[in-house]
């Protein structure tokens, strides 16, 4: 037994040398698990160097290359949320996740629970105020797609062994790269606000950490889909607000019509392909920026895992922008 008399398991994590990954494992081995991080290259651990974990090396989109060490829980956080082709999109986190649940049942693993990271991104229902876990999935964007695709797959597993889905929100803290890009402007004096009247929702690192470990320790029925945010909303105004506030900046609020929002879009995936990475701005990520809404209700959540989220925007974005600062990032 582990602290306060948890369990302690064997825990594979996907997508362990990720933002969220990394964290997660941190966090895992803080509470005493043994921990298994799948790789594609063992020499490219990044935030895992130096920390004590059972290094397996596999490729979610290469099934002969998945050789499963026996464990009991299994995060699969591994995916793609920007590509340069949409197809990649499918490959990774369709195709992936497909794969990796073969591997399980192929290989004999006794898993006592495997939960699955998605995103609240699915909910691609612009005139929801309110989003919740029972309400019909109209994801709009190709990631969106390709992770709703990939919750039916792990769906079809839920009664051969426990399943648990998780939809974030926006997740942000320190490591993240996608978020930074925003505080970059805002760092030089210009706070892009595409659509005023929006309505965000956010997630801070640690406290996704915190309902991922809950999913593990608490009982929950195989199937179950849990919203994740810190249960806030915020307009775009009000959250470059507070990052401007973190940096001590006062920016200039920029309101381009939507016709140069899609250009500069255009522009932005043209600059992806002479890109080793693609930028997350598209055309097809503007449909998620355009949402009336992205709040949703954790009420639920809270109730079946018995976590509260202890960061709100203002609180996370200070560890973030600090973190980010220390570094030399911002």
């Amino acid at each position: 037994m582990g602290q306060k008399g948890i369990p302690l398991y064997h825990v594979l994590v996907t997508g362990a040398t990720g933002f969220i990954g990394s964290h997660l494992v941190e966090a895992l081995l803080t509470q005493g698990h043994e921990v298994y991080c799948l790789v594609r290259d063992k020499t490219r651990l990044r935030w895992l160097a130096g920390l004590p974990i059972n290094i397996i090396e596999g490729d979610c989109t290469d099934f002969s290359s998945l050789k499963l060490p026996q464990v009991e829980v299994i995060y699969h956080l591994a995916g793609r949320v920007k590509a340069k082709k949409t197809v990649t999109f499918y490959q990774v986190n369709v195709y992936g996740t497909i794969n990796l649940l073969k591997a399980i049942v192929q290989q004999k693993l006794k898993l006592k629970k495997f939960i699955f990271v998605s995103t609240l991104a699915v909910h691609g229902l612009p005139d929801v105020r309110v989003i919740r876990a029972d309400d019909p999935p109209f994801p709009q964007t190709h990631y969106a797609k390709s992770k709703y695709l990939a919750e039916q797959v792990v769906m079809a597993y839920k009664d051969i062994f426990p399943v648990v889905i998780l939809r974030p929100t926006a997740v942000y803290g320190p490591r993240d790269k996608e978020f930074l890009g925003y505080l970059q402007c805002i760092k030089h004096g210009l706070a892009p606000v595409l659509n005023p009247k929006g309505i965000l929702s956010f997630c801070y690192v640690k406290d996704l950490v915190g309902f991922l470990l809950a999913a593990l320790e608490k009982e929950v029925p195989s199937g179950k889909v849990l919203l994740i945010s810190d249960g806030q909303a915020y307009t775009w105004e009000e959250a470059v607000s507070v990052i401007a506030r973190q940096m001590q900046k006062k920016p200039l609020l920029l309101k381009p019509p939507k016709y140069l929002a899609f250009l500069l879009a255009l522009m932005a995936e043209g600059i992806s392909l002479f890109l080793d990475q693609p930028l997350i701005f598209s055309r097809d990520k503007l449909k998620e920026i355009f949402q009336k809404s992205w709040f949703c209700d954790i009420a639920e959540t809270c109730n079946i895992l018995g976590y509260i989220p202890q960061y709100d925007f203002t609180r996370g974005m200070q560890e973030t922008v600090e973190w980010y600062q220390k570094r030399g990032w911002l």
